[in-house]
């Protein structure tokens, strides 16, 4: 991760600089975290196991806002490479100094099957948040039974379950949200959601550093009470534990899942048959797709050898 932060600085862009932002507090708090569970793998021998399971919410709840993290970089840096390549131009011609459609054979067919790098992306984003929701809601009810000795109250439980339920159903009706937007082309809304992703990315980067430089802190003043609080432990340590570990962190990864970057449709391009062939029998299209006009980043208003001859 270190590598990929130091080659990003040599990056130039709006992308490159978002999934430069949030890899920077990710990598703090992935560090303090290797920290921490290093210290529950050597609490082995500590005779109050209550003390070395907080330590452990501490450090799941850090792994992972951590993890969170490094998918959306993924993410953005999806996203900057898609820009590159729907921004970037073919080479001209070298006599000319224009794209030709002779030139450009992958014009004159539509392009096979190819993978879908939003989709790749969207479910990334949304999977690895519900499974990281999931996973840290199991860790905080097994907390929870073990410090009240399997017998803990059973609204703890159902508040603890329902935060990745709220989780998962906020983000099937985010997705329902945008999937209609989407379809209307609403460019209001669109304003709205580009002001809340800007938003949700401040949060989330300020929010992680907060988090990562924090938590260790609190988890080294609990860690340090004496024996006696670990016998029984009451709220004062329970609560903090959980608010850590579940609350705040799943307000990161959903602050995460909003500030996601927009991505761009994926490139394929499809052309209607005409009639003309090439010297080589695949059909010449007179005019270029938008789609594929898009991709190459450049129109193609030089028409091929068949719609000369046409013309002639």
């Amino acid at each position: 991760m270190f590598t990929g932060i130091v080659m990003l600085f040599a990056m130039r862009g709006g992308r490159y600089t978002q999934a430069l932002a949030v890899l920077s507090p990710t990598f703090i708090v992935l560090g303090f975290d290797s920290y921490l569970f290093s210290h529950v793998t050597g609490s082995g021998n500590d005779g109050e196991c209550a003390r070395v399971w907080t330590d452990g919410m501490f450090a799941s709840g850090m792994l992972g806002v951590g993890a969170a993290g490094v998918v959306s970089s993924i993410c953005w840096l999806l996203a900057a490479h898609l820009d590159t390549h729907t921004k970037q131009p073919p080479p001209p011609d070298a006599s000319t100094g224009q794209t030709t459609t002779g030139q450009r054979p992958e014009l004159a067919q539509p392009d096979p099957a190819i993978v879908n790098l939003p989709r790749i992306a969207a479910g990334m984003i949304y999977g690895v948040t519900v499974g990281i929701c999931l996973l840290l809601a199991m860790t905080a009810d097994r907390y929870l039974r073990l410090v009240s000795d399997d017998a803990p109250r059973m609204l703890w439980l159902w508040v603890v379950w329902a935060v990745p339920v709220a989780v998962l159903f906020g983000l099937a009706v985010l997705v329902l949200a945008r999937w209609r937007r989407r379809a209307r082309r609403q460019h209001a809304a669109e304003n709205k959601t580009r002001t809340s992703r800007v938003r949700s990315l401040t949060f989330v980067v300020y929010g992680m550093l907060a988090y990562g430089l924090l938590t260790p802190v609190l988890a080294g003043v609990i860690a340090s009470v004496g024996d006696h609080w670990w016998q029984d432990p009451g709220p004062q340590i329970v609560v903090p534990a959980v608010l850590v570990e579940l609350v705040f962190a799943t307000l990161l990864l959903v602050a995460l899942v909003l500030a996601a970057p927009p991505m761009p449709p994926p490139a394929v391009r499809r052309h209607e048959p005409n009639g003309l062939q090439d010297d080589n029998g695949l059909p010449v299209p007179t005019q270029p797709d938008p789609v594929g006009a898009e991709v190459g980043g450049a129109v193609d208003d030089h028409p091929g050898p068949g719609a000369q001859t046409e013309n002639a």
